[in-house]
């Protein structure tokens, strides 16, 4: 039986060989979604995935595999997806208290540059 922690494959061939190139990315994502989850954060797997800018499809077999070696902990909590489907919150296992995330920093307008002007009127009008 394969370790929990590793990407597998259900058969050989092309699945199996993306499995084997996959190990270092997933090896990174696992790491980048239990550092963000140590700080005490209460998310979906794709709440995760929005907050690191990856890919649901990145990030929930990270997610799985996580809870499969209790580093994140699945909580009685559910919330809907994108999809419309509902998804377990998930907590790390050594974060007791929950945090919420920061509330992202509004925008700053941008300032549109008017087109420039000709300083020398004399040039265009003779």
């Amino acid at each position: 039986m394969s370790n929990p922690i590793e990407p597998g494959s259900k058969g050989g061939g092309a699945s199996a060989d993306a499995a084997k190139q996959i190990v270092t990315r997933a090896s990174m994502l696992r790491s980048a979604i239990e550092n963000l989850m140590a700080k005490g954060y209460r998310l979906t797997a794709d709440q995760i995935a929005d907050h690191l800018k990856e890919s649901v499809l990145a990030i929930r077999p990270r997610c799985s595999e996580l809870v499969k070696s209790g580093t994140l902990v699945k909580t009685e909590d559910r919330r809907k997806n994108a999809s419309g489907m509902t998804a377990h919150v998930l907590r790390h296992r050594d974060a007791l208290i929950a945090v919420e995330l920061p509330k992202p920093e509004p925008k700053r307008p941008t300032r549109i540059k008017a087109p420039a002007v000709h300083a020398d009127q004399n040039a265009l009008f003779g």
